[in-house]
């Protein structure tokens, strides 16, 4: 499950490659989920607390302990929070933008992954460079061939969110010490995760306009079961200490082609020549990013 429970049997070894997979496709439904979600009435902050509750409540045990055990859990729950706040981002892009645009915003995190680290300091690679020119260039497109009528220029910004975030905690992580176990890790996480999405769920309470015309049931148990806990238990699985470049790049490749399967396929969203450059010039920046995070793949969606 965690990396505190692998036992780097041959089977588990075996199996992980198909953990990550379908890990991978169960995060590529949260566009799905979202907005079958969405028409059902719920709003994006409901959204991002239906997606952490429950491995935030597995994972409850552990959290007194690792409160406390010292400052590193305070900083954890803090990335918590910032992947709750990231999350909230991700889904309020998917209720006002096109489907493709708010993923390509998401995926949109490795030039701005660069962009903290230049100003944090640190000397540009050529790779990232081209980083920042393959997206910048990949929004410009995608932009321009999406309809003016389909353009929210304030859910755009607001969509951007998530990637600073995103980028921010792969930048962050590999500089916080850590002695606690990965399911303490996971559980200060989560539960920051739920926190920083209770006031957006009670503002919105007030203030969504839902239209609440399809029943809940398939979306909550999709936004808690398919796209929220089992995901993050399958990559947890599937993952490694030593999962570096490639294992990233492959369940990112896989979860933003399924969003633009299910925005092609389901929602029969207009994609066109101009979208699909866009997408290639964001699988190739995705790819050149190469950040080493001590935070697993699992815990940065």
């Amino acid at each position: 499950m965690f990396y505190g429970f692998k036992s780097g049997s041959t089977g588990q070894s075996f199996f992980s490659p198909f953990a990550l997979v379908l890990g991978a496709l169960c995060f590529g439904t949260i566009p799905y989920f979202a907005r079958i979600g969405f028409s059902a009435g719920i709003s994006p902050g409901v959204a991002v607390l239906l997606r952490y509750i429950l491995p935030a409540v597995i994972l409850a045990p552990y959290l007194p302990l690792a409160l406390k055990s010292g400052p590193s859990s305070r900083h954890y729950a803090l990335f918590g929070l910032i992947m709750g706040l990231g999350a909230w981002s991700y889904f309020y892009a998917l209720s006002a933008l096109p489907t493709y645009l708010a993923a390509s915003l998401f995926f949109s995190y490795p030039a701005l992954l660069a962009c903290l680290r230049a100003l944090s300091g640190e000397k540009l690679r050529g790779s990232d460079k081209l980083v920042l020119l393959l997206v910048a260039s990949a929004l410009l497109i995608i932009l321009a061939a999406t309809p003016l009528p389909s353009l929210d220029f304030c859910a755009i910004m607001i969509g951007l969110i998530g990637p600073l975030c995103y980028g921010g905690l792969q930048l962050v992580s590999r500089r916080t010490p850590s002695y606690l176990p990965s399911v303490s890790i996971a559980a200060c996480i989560f539960a920051g995760a739920v926190i920083a999405a209770i006031p957006f769920a009670l503002v919105e309470f007030f203030f969504w306009q839902g239209t609440a015309e399809t029943p809940s049931a398939q979306p909550i148990f999709g936004l808690v079961v398919i796209a929220g806990a089992l995901p993050q238990f399958l990559l947890a699985y599937g993952s490694s200490e030593s999962s570096g470049r490639k294992s990233a790049y492959t369940t990112g490749f896989i979860e933003f082609g399924l969003a633009i399967a299910i925005s092609l396929w389901v929602f029969t969203e207009p994609l066109g020549l101009g979208q699909a450059l866009g997408f290639t010039f964001l699988l190739i920046a995705l790819y050149l990013t190469n950040e080493p995070a001590r935070l697993p793949r699992y815990l940065q969606d």
